[in-house]
Formats: structure tokens, C-alpha cells, sequence
């Protein structure tokens, strides 16, 4: 997918860190969990969104909004030890309701990438510095709030998904800014209620695809592929934190093969048994935003407190059976 912010500046000292070894590999990681190998008719059409794209674009805009080099370079590499299909390694680890399960190995690979090692030496910034994004609340902080992290994924999804054309990207990114929230932590923040409620409402939507019947499916099943997998020494755990088309190509030459191609070929999901389903919660994402003197879009707009409420209780207690064309 074509950068969303092309007109923001990035230091050099971060564009020689994209060209490292370490940031390259991001380059071959979907952030859509592998959803875009399917042929869920919502999935098959989407452009390539990688999770590379995703922590430059991260990158850029705390650099944005803060001018900071240090948080930036945490924003970049807060994703580094991202496995293949993303998320999946999540359920496979039996941590798919938190989604962190993955983020053990961050500091080691910044740490033994050549390039980035060189370049913080050089610029005398400490491991711990970059190694944890969540110590900076503009690069991250405690869902719903909003942080770059959470504001780059919402806006590039909304435009690939055809929620929103770029210019409503723009539109968004100027009406942002840095302001104590009511704990008197810096939070990016709207100025127009507006902005901020139309955003919300785009972010909501986007959460429940995230949550969906289609990926918990889809997600659970690829997970289960890849503990097969790695039970049947086909693949070990270090290869998860390669390329993606590498651990395809060893799918498609295994014993495995009929598993990924089904896998490849779902396309609706039905209501299933016990014995011929799946049944797993979700993770609930949604973001609300504040907005400048007037608080959270939750306290704006009553239609928005309740759109949320609702999907905060929707029951995924249901069994789901994957249909493969």
C-alpha cells in the first residue's frame, strides 16, 4: 500500500535504520495476519500493507508530532520481532485476547541487527531507550486512548478497507494535537469534535473486522497449521521470525499442504458444530479519542458511548465452521 505520509519528514539517522537487515524483514510480514491470503471476498482485493510500512508510518508520525529522535526510533522498531502472519503467532502461543505474546524478542534483534547496533552506538542512545515503546505515551498507551502506534494501523485500514479516501487522512493528521489528558499524561488529542467522532466511528468499524467472525476463523485455524507444523519439526520456532513466503514454501512442500491450501481457499464462514468448529473469543479494539476541553468522543456523542457498548458486549460465544471454495 502506497505511504499514507509521504509528505512527513523522517530524520536520516531513522531512514539508515529502515535499511537494516532487521526492518527489511518487516517488509515481507502482513499486517493483516495472513487474512490476505484467504479468499474472504472483504480480504482477496486488499493492497499489501506490511508491517514495515506500518512502523515507518508509526516512525514518522512521532516525529511528527513530537520532533523526538529517540521515540521515534522505539516507534520504528516496536514491531521488529513481529512473526510471520503477525497475530497468528498470538493464538498459536494461546495469547490471542492480549496479542503481546511476541514482543519477548524486541530488544535481542535491535540488539543484533549490525546497522541499528552501529547507528545507536554512534548516536550514544541506550538499548533500553528504543527498545520498549510503551515508556512513551505518544507512541503508546493503554487502549482506548489514542497513540501514533494505534492512529497509523486505524488510518491505513481505513483506506485499504474502503472505509475513507487520503484525504481524510490529512484531514485528521492537522486537526491533531499534543495535550495533557485527565490524568496528565500527553495524549494526541482533536480540536474539532467533528474530526474526532468521525475518526472514532472509523476506528470502530475497523475493530470489528478485527474481531470478526472471518478473522478469529481464519486466524485460529492458520495458528493450528503452524503448531502442527512446528510439532512436526517442519518448522522451528526461529523460522516464524523470518519471511513469510519462506514458511509458505515449506507449508506447500509438506505433509501439510491440503491444510494451507484450504486455508487459502476459505471464503464464508457458517455456523458450526462442536465437532466441526471453532469457538474462541476476541479482542476488542476501538479507540476513544479526547478532544480538546471537551473530553472523550464517548462523553461527546451518546450514539457513540452506546455503538461502543454494544460492541464491547457482543457475545463470540458461537461455534463457526470455516467453508473452503
Amino acid at each position: 500500500m502506497k505511504s499514507l505520509y509521504a509528505s512527513l519528514f523522517l530524520p536520516e539517522s531513522l531512514q539508515e535504520a529502515c535499511i537494516s537487515q532487521a526492518m527489511e524483514r518487516l517488509k515481507h510480514v502482513d499486517m493483516n495476519c495472513g487474512m490476505r491470503y484467504t479468499s474472504f471476498p472483504r480480504f482477496r482485493s486488499l493492497k499489501p500493507y506490511t508491517r514495515y510500512e506500518h512502523s515507518v508510518g508509526v516512525a514518522k508520525l512521532i516525529y511528527h508530532f513530537t520532533g523526538d529522535e529517540v521515540q521515534s526510533f522505539a516507534g520504528l522498531f516496536h514491531d521488529i520481532a513481529t512473526p510471520v502472519f503477525s497475530h497468528v503467532v498470538d493464538f498459536m502461543e494461546g495469547d490471542h485476547m492480549n496479542q503481546e505474546a511476541t514482543e519477548s524478542r524486541t530488544a535481542q534483534l535491535i540488539d543484533q541487527d549490525p546497522l541499528i547496533h552501529a547507528l545507536l552506538v554512534r548516536r550514544s542512545i541506550p538499548l533500553h531507550a528504543v527498545a520498549d515503546y510503551h515508556q512513551y505515551p505518544i507512541a503508546d498507551n493503554d487502549s482506548p486512548k489514542l497513540s501514533c502506534d494505534r492512529l497509523e494501523y486505524t488510518l491505513g485500514n481505513m483506506v485499504n478497507y474502503g472505509f475513507a479516501e487520503v484525504s481524510l487522512v490529512n484531514v485528521i493528521l492537522k486537526d491533531l494535537i499534543i495535550a495533557p489528558n485527565e490524568s496528565g499524561e500527553a495524549e494526541l488529542q482533536f480540536q474539532n469534535q467533528a474530526t474526532a467522532l468521525q475518526f472514532a466511528r472509523l476506528a470502530l468499524a475497523c475493530g470489528r473486522i478485527y474481531s470478526g467472525d472471518e478473522n478469529r476463523y481464519a486466524m485460529e485455524y492458520l495458528a493450528g497449521i503452524l503448531r502442527s507444523a512446528i510439532t512436526m519439526n517442519l518448522l522451528c520456532t526461529d523460522e516464524l521470525y523470518g519471511r513469510e513466503e519462506a514458511v509458505i514454501a515449506i507449508l506447500e512442500h509438506s505433509s501439510l499442504k491440503e491444510d494451507w491450501q484450504t486455508f487459502q481457499n476459505l471464503y464464508e464462514i457458517r455456523e458450526g458444530t462442536p465437532e466441526d468448529g471453532l469457538n474462541l473469543d476476541a479482542k476488542r479494539r476501538y479507540i476513544d479519542p479526547l478532544i480538546k476541553d471537551q473530553g472523550r468522543a464517548t462523553e461527546c456523542d451518546p450514539s457513540f458511548r452506546e455503538a461502543v457498548l454494544q460492541f464491547k458486549e457482543e457475545s463470540y460465544d458461537r461455534w463457526l465452521k470455516g467453508v473452503s471454495e
